[in-house]
């Protein structure tokens, strides 16, 4: 009597315990996996006296650099939080230039809730090099004119009315 009462408790937590390895490793990551906010990113950006671009998750190799020295131990953290690392590329005006930022997002599960958001700023010439490269463009202030036709147009358009040209006015 006594062993099937230890065999029933043992395989209820080997069944739990599965559970909460699909759950944390395969549903969690796929649809609850913790989003950075838009406006979280450019409240940081404006801080920095840059101007938004793009942001993006990070791609294998990105992940292999290990940006925020974080170790592969399994810790009580790790499994009641999940973790997104972004890439995030601002434009400083002042600078003239592009920059990367690395973003790490940890959210906690119920009941624990906190969200805690660390960024780095990157430092390597060469991978700034390359994001220049990348987004190399022209940038061109545009005022009162269309700098295509030189039509009039408002400081709040964002295409110029009698050639079309997609602009941003400021």
């Amino acid at each position: 009597m006594e062993n099937s009462i230890i065999l029933i408790i043992i395989a209820i937590l080997i069944v739990l315990s599965i559970w909460f390895l699909i759950v944390k490793y395969f549903l969690y990551p796929l649809f609850f996996k913790p989003k950075i906010r838009k406006y979280e990113i450019i409240e940081f950006l404006n801080e920095n006296e840059c101007s938004f671009v793009e942001y993006k998750n990070l791609n294998r190799k990105e992940r292999e650099r290990n940006i925020f020295k974080q170790s592969n131990v399994l810790t009580f953290d790790s499994f009641v939080s999940g973790k997104s690392e972004y890439k995030i590329i601002g434009f400083s005006q002042s600078e003239n230039r592009h920059k990367i930022y690395w973003a790490r997002l940890q959210s906690w599960f119920p009941p624990f809730g906190k969200r805690l958001l660390i960024f780095i700023e990157e430092k390597d010439s060469e991978l700034l090099n390359e994001l220049q490269k990348e987004y190399n463009q022209e940038i061109i202030k545009v005022t009162d004119k269309c700098p295509a036709c030189n039509s009039r147009i408002l400081t709040n358009e964002t295409e110029c009315k009698n050639c079309g040209l997609n602009l941003v006015a400021k």
